[in-house]
């Protein structure tokens, strides 16, 4: 009697060792999410496998994927500034829209100007060349200075953000249902809207300041 106890004591012991090493562990967070920023230096953040001020054009293209075009914007103080779309990507468990932002001086980019196939004036009153073929090929050794991820998924709540990225450093009220939030310390500034999409913006620590005009 004692050793059909012994016995079955032993196979139950073996069954839960069995059942907990053949249980699915929790599959780990996939590595290019919108808060996996890592800090090389004041200059240089990464998200997403792009290094702020030294990935190129060309490199993040292979990355990604073929781009759907580069556009030249002039804003209303004109000021020029050198995007790279590349479409809607699925990364990790979202899909979205990514905007490349590229280095370039503001005299580089009225010569630019003057190679394009068309203007435009958009709806915020700012201006938009179409960059010819040839030009926008060339444009793949230019640095990426700053990132737009948009994802098509809008149910990131602010507790959920908060979790994920912090408190913010600042909170900037845009309009009833818009809000900015600000890291500093991080590059990232995040608009959150009730009734939209939320975006994340990314640029370098030392950067930070002049890109979100403070």
């Amino acid at each position: 009697m004692k050793l059909a106890l012994k016995i079955i004591a032993l196979l139950t012991v073996l069954s839960l060792l069995l059942f907990y090493s053949t249980m699915k562990k929790a599959p780990e967070e996939a590595a290019d999410m919108p808060w996996h920023v890592t800090i090389h230096d004041a200059r240089h953040s990464e998200v997403f496998g792009v290094v702020l001020n030294k990935t190129s054009l060309e490199q993040a293209r292979q990355q990604f994927g073929q781009l759907d075009g580069i556009a030249l914007f002039q804003n209303s103080e004109g000021l020029y500034n050198l995007e790279a779309y590349f479409g809607k990507l699925a990364m990790g468990p979202f899909s979205a829209r990514l905007i490349a932002n590229l280095d370039a001086s503001q005299q580089e980019l009225e010569k630019l100007a003057e190679h394009s196939v068309k203007r435009v004036k958009t709806e915020d009153g700012s201006y938009k060349w179409t960059l010819h073929d040839d030009k926008q090929m060339e444009q793949g050794v230019r640095k990426i200075k700053s990132l737009t991820y948009i994802p098509s998924y809008s149910g990131m709540d602010s507790d959920y953000l908060k979790s994920r990225f912090g408190e913010p450093a600042t909170r900037q009220a845009v309009d009833e249902t818009t809000e900015l939030w600000l890291y500093p310390q991080l590059g990232v500034r995040i608009m959150l809207d009730n009734d939209g999409k939320e975006m994340f913006e990314y640029t370098s620590p030392a950067d930070f300041k002049s890109f979100t005009g403070g």
